[in-house]
């Protein structure tokens, strides 16, 4: 099945994106998301640099939705509830996730898939943002949940994903922060979802910093994996 076979069977795609003080790295993401995407939906924690406006510049039918709860899991939480696509991307603002790429993520799904996630660490793949520290924790994790639950994946921490609307209540993922991405990971297979990783380039955050903080973070994931072999 092909991007126009979508539109002639009116399967809608959405994309989630959560905000926060991104005004400067708008302009990099916004005109590159390809025209066949029907819905943008923004989950702003209440950003002061005028990002809101921003997005609207480049597309006026955006959905926002101000939510100052913090936690990136939270916000994905809220954009899957207020998303109408039959076909969701998870998307970050930062300028680290390529719109250009979005044709590829979304193919293994349109073709029998549940579930499309990019992978950094596959052939055709990379980053600019990989530290020695979190290529490590990443390996780490990824070792355990492969061990653990049977996977096979190759990049564990890593966002940007494509999947079926219906997967969502599969998943059922109750994180608040960035450990949320492992859990869907964890659950995908849990839920005996059909997974494909595609690789991936990922940027440096174009501007401003990052939320991330890799110990604390790191530790709120470990807590995952272990919390859901024990569930």
């Amino acid at each position: 099945m092909t991007i126009s076979d979508v539109h002639n069977q009116e399967k809608r795609i959405s994309i989630i994106m959560p905000t926060l003080n991104e005004v400067s790295n708008i302009k990099h993401i916004f005109p590159f998301i390809p025209k066949f995407i029907d819905e943008v939906v923004v989950i702003d924690g209440g950003s002061k640099d005028g990002t809101i406006d921003e997005i609207l510049k480049f597309r006026k039918d955006a959905k926002i939705i101000i939510d100052t709860t913090p936690g990136k899991g939270v916000a994905l939480r809220r954009g899957f509830d207020a998303a109408t696509g039959d076909l969701i991307i998870m998307m970050d603002a930062d300028g680290s996730h390529d719109p250009e790429e979005i044709p590829v993520l979304i193919e293994p799904v349109l073709n029998g898939y549940d579930v499309s996630k990019a992978s950094r660490l596959l052939p055709g793949g990379g980053s600019d943002d990989f530290t020695a520290f979190r290529r490590f924790g990443n390996k780490m994790f990824v070792t355990m949940v492969n061990r653990l639950y049977g996977a096979n994946y190759t990049d564990l921490c890593y966002g940007y994903r494509a999947f079926k609307r219906e997967v969502v209540g599969r998943m059922n993922c109750k994180s608040d922060g960035f450990e949320i991405e492992t859990e869907q990971s964890i659950r995908m297979v849990k839920a005996g979802l059909k997974v494909k990783e595609i690789p991936s380039f990922e940027a440096r955050r174009k501007y401003g910093n990052s939320r991330l903080n890799a110990i604390r973070d790191g530790w709120r994931i470990l807590e995952i994996i272990v919390r859901e072999y024990f569930e």
